[in-house]
């Protein structure tokens, strides 16, 4: 199996995961936020947000010459992976899988996620090539690199 096909199927089973996971998060409190003033952070598709039409958009994307997206985990004081490479017009997807809420916000201010609670995504698509800083602001030694080509 190619590192490209391992990565596409990587992709694809994270995707479902973290659907499952997402629904089941919201389904308790109808996704309103922890009741403290922060709401939850979870972006999603349009689509379907299955491993199915995962697999299809995906599909769909490379049909139409088109980026799949990247995922980077946020974890316990570590972004996952730490830096990434990444064509112009690739959308980097941040999931949440730590024990607390974080951030994502770019050193020069092109953007930045508020609090994106445990269990939450943000996203954010890159179309100008050039190498972007990240951090998470309550965790200082969260740090990252996003290089657009």
């Amino acid at each position: 199996m190619s590192n490209q096909l391992r990565k596409k199927f990587a992709l694809i089973l994270l995707t479902g995961v973290l659907s499952i996971t997402v629904a089941a998060c919201s389904a308790g409190d109808g996704g309103a936020g922890d009741g403290k003033g922060t709401a939850a952070t979870v972006a999603t598709p349009a689509s379907n947000n299955t491993p199915a039409s995962a697999a299809s958009q995906a599909a769909s994307n490379e049909a139409a010459g088109g980026v799949a997206s990247q995922q980077i985990v946020m974890d316990d004081d570590v972004f996952q992976p730490s830096q990434l490479t990444i064509p112009a017009g690739t959308k980097v997807v941040w999931i949440n899988k730590g024990k607390k809420a974080h951030t994502v916000v770019s050193n020069d201010k092109l953007f930045d996620s508020g609090l994106v609670n445990v269990g939450a995504e943000f996203t954010h698509t890159f179309t100008t090539p050039g190498t972007y800083a990240v951090h998470c602001a309550p965790h200082a030694k969260m740090k990252g690199q996003i290089i657009v080509q």
